[in-house]
């Protein structure tokens, strides 16, 4: 029943994973861009580039979450899905960056322009994945050199 249940657990986190990484931001931009009535104006390639980038690496951080959350707790393979996980992560927001949604410029017709810049945002929380990248990679080792201990405690329950 333990094989179910993971399974089961890795759909629902993949589920969660394209909700928060591909349909929010997705209708986010789309809400931005599609703005009428307002003297605003904005280039189409960068919806465009936005939405490749942003649905490219979201779908490799939801695939990701399937084979993270449906491997058994403590498992070498859980430690090594989280940690590639992790650095797919801030692969995702990287995206942001490179695909011009870090930085997004309004230009009002026959007065000016404003930007809406969160790029500083992203590499604080680029500097928080590295700590979570180190946490990650003491799982991977403790995974393995207590794989006996780990066996034996789930061989108990």
């Amino acid at each position: 029943m333990g094989a179910v249940k993971n399974m089961v657990r890795g759909f629902l986190f993949t589920g969660v994973y394209v909700l928060f990484t591909i349909v929010i931001p997705l209708i986010l931009f789309t809400l931005i861009f599609s703005i009428e009535g307002l003297p605003l104006k904005w280039e189409k390639q960068d919806q465009q580039n936005i939405t490749f980038w942003l649905t490219a690496f979201g779908l490799l951080v939801s695939g990701l979450a399937f084979f993270k959350y449906s491997s058994p707790k403590k498992s070498i393979r859980k430690g090594v899905f989280a940690f590639i996980q992790v650095i797919v992560n801030c692969l995702y927001l990287w995206s942001y960056r490179f695909s011009g949604a870090a930085e997004i410029t309004f230009i009002i017709l026959d007065f000016g322009f404003f930007s809406l810049d969160i790029s500083q945002m992203l590499l604080t929380y680029m500097g928080i994945y590295f700590l979570t990248i180190v946490l990650k990679v003491y799982d991977v080792i403790d995974f393995t050199i207590n794989r006996e201990k780990i066996r034996e405690n789930r061989m108990k329950e």
